[in-house]
């Protein structure tokens, strides 16, 4: 039982080829949307088992976050093979987003040698408005209002994980805003 959230964070990993895969073959609507259904559960429950079993280590929580980034990665190509004109629209955003992505890791590798990992409140709500925004397109079709939404608060969500990670002193995880990174910090020079 002790295994089950690393179990499901590997299927996250593995349901990324299918999420390539059905966008190439352009096989949307009830099965992608089934497929996201899935990938949204298996994020949930490992951090729920986790605490529960009492597992829940650095360790989980960062490969949690990774898997959550190459699943959408594969999701993203999946969409452009299904809806090229999403990045038509929509190239500036996305191209902000995984940019931010890439400094963040790369400032948090040079800083703390490894990947943050701080599963904050502003991250969850990209999370929740981007598994929105992507079964409205891969499920119907349809980007308008959600999508932009989902641009916004991922812009935000590795804004502020880029301030948490120049604020914090030491590599933590956890951090569920910029006041309690700055507690931290605070909390550091005692």
């Amino acid at each position: 039982m002790k295994h089950t959230p690393w179990l499901l964070i590997y299927l996250r990993f593995a349901l990324t080829i299918p999420a390539i895969a059905l966008g190439y073959l352009l096989i949307t609507g009830w099965v992608y949307v089934l497929l996201l259904a899935i990938a949204a559960t298996t994020d949930y429950y490992d951090g729920v088992l986790a605490r529960k079993l009492n597992v829940e280590t650095a360790a989980i929580r960062q490969w949690d976050s990774i898997a959550d980034t190459v699943f959408f990665l594969g999701v993203l190509a999946g969409m452009w093979f299904a809806y090229p004109s999403i990045y038509t629209t929509y190239k500036a955003g996305i191209a902000s987003i995984i940019g931010l992505e890439v400094i963040r890791y790369i400032f948090d590798y040079i800083k703390f040698r490894r990947g943050a990992s701080y599963h904050a409140y502003s991250a969850k709500i990209f999370g929740v408005t981007l598994l929105a925004a992507t079964i409205a397109i891969m499920g119907f079709g349809y980007a308008h209002i959600l999508f932009p939404l989902a641009i916004f608060m991922g812009i935000v969500s590795e804004v502020e994980g880029l301030l948490m990670s120049v604020i914090l002193r030491e590599w933590t995880y956890n951090v569920k805003h910029l006041g309690i990174a700055w507690q931290l910090r605070k909390n550091s020079n005692k």
